[in-house]
């Protein structure tokens, strides 16, 4: 040092501290939304596939009366169940804490809704924060003999 006071000796130390420090705050948003962002498209899949399979829970005993008509509907009875079973089925790959919030039917549309807690590799302490995921399908035949 040269006992000057306006020497700039050592600002470009604190520049340099505070660019990394930006980098890193820049990366940590990066990485935690993203796996936000997978999260909650891996349980928008599930919940997609578990309403597929809850539309195809279809009044069995109208379709063998009518065949594929109007009167073909999806049996609201059956859809909570096909569709636990359709969620089991992933296992491991669920995420963890899933909750089937809903899986109901009003005999031709199946709305499912998931959730499942929020999990960051950097913010461990937003646990309370749950995604949900909501997914509908619809049944669609073609007229028989048509």
């Amino acid at each position: 040092m040269d006992g000057n006071p306006s020497s700039d000796e050592g600002s470009v130390l604190v520049l340099a501290v505070g660019l990394v420090a930006i980098l890193l705050l820049g990366i940590v948003v990066l990485v935690d939304g993203t796996a936000a962002f997978l999260q909650h498209r891996a349980l928008l899949s599930i919940a997609d596939s578990a309403a597929l399979a809850g539309a195809q829970a279809i009044d069995l005993d109208a379709y063998y009366r009518e065949g594929a008509s109007a009167a073909t509907t999806v049996d609201p009875v059956a859809v909570p169940s096909r569709v636990s079973t359709l969620v089991r089925r992933f296992g491991s790959e669920l995420p963890p804490g899933l909750v089937i919030e809903e899986a109901s039917s009003d005999g031709q549309r199946v709305r499912v809704v998931l959730s499942a807690p929020l999990r960051l590799p950097f913010r461990n302490d937003w646990s309370e924060i749950r995604l949900t995921a909501v997914s509908e399908a619809e049944l669609a035949y073609r007229e028989s003999g048509a």
